[in-house]
């Protein structure tokens, strides 16, 4: 059966016309809202824009003059702990070559450069052989770095006489 008279359209629930209407109320709401706040926000911007520079113009010279005095302070303790972190304790040395001299050689000069790494060591030994051996300590020593026999002659009273130069790992002084 064809029917030429159209039928009326079903109506859609009550609730769901309502609900169409809360989402596009609750739609508005959310875009004015947005604009609502984002004028706020560069308002508050603009304030706290504006204490800032308040705050860096009233410095007073009282304050700027502790600020420097302060900043000098800072900069004295910088330097300290840099020096005590890297001082080296050349009291140190003593006890190293107290192990490491072999008990006939006597150490009548001892040259140490600033730096900490050269050591110049001048004494004397009854003979040749204790020298050598003396020798040997320094070369097999691990925190000598280099071992050099710079001076060797015969003393007055027949004792060797020699100088030795060492460079010295600058772990002995930790």
């Amino acid at each position: 059966m064809v029917e030429i008279i159209p039928k009326p359209l079903p109506k859609p629930p009550s609730w769901l016309n309502t609900l169409f209407y809360i989402s596009i109320v609750l739609l508005l709401i959310a875009i004015s809202s947005f604009f609502i706040l984002n004028q706020f926000q560069k308002k508050a911007a603009f304030t706290i824009q504006n204490l800032e520079l308040l705050l860096t113009n009233t410095k007073t010279p009282e304050r700027i003059n502790l600020e420097k005095t302060l900043a000098g302070y800072q900069k004295n303790v910088e330097n300290f702990s840099y020096l005590i972190l890297n001082h080296k304790l050349a009291t140190k040395l003593f006890s190293f070559l107290e192990t490491i001299t072999h008990p006939k050689i006597y150490f009548s000069n001892l040259s140490f450069s600033s730096g900490g790494e050269k050591l110049v060591l001048k004494g004397q030994t009854e003979d040749f052989q204790t020298l050598g051996q003396q020798f040997l300590i320094f070369k097999t020593e691990p925190l000598i770095k280099e071992t050099n026999l710079a001076e060797v002659a015969m003393g007055k009273e027949g004792k060797i006489e020699f100088t030795f130069n060492l460079s010295l790992s600058s772990e002995i002084f930790k």
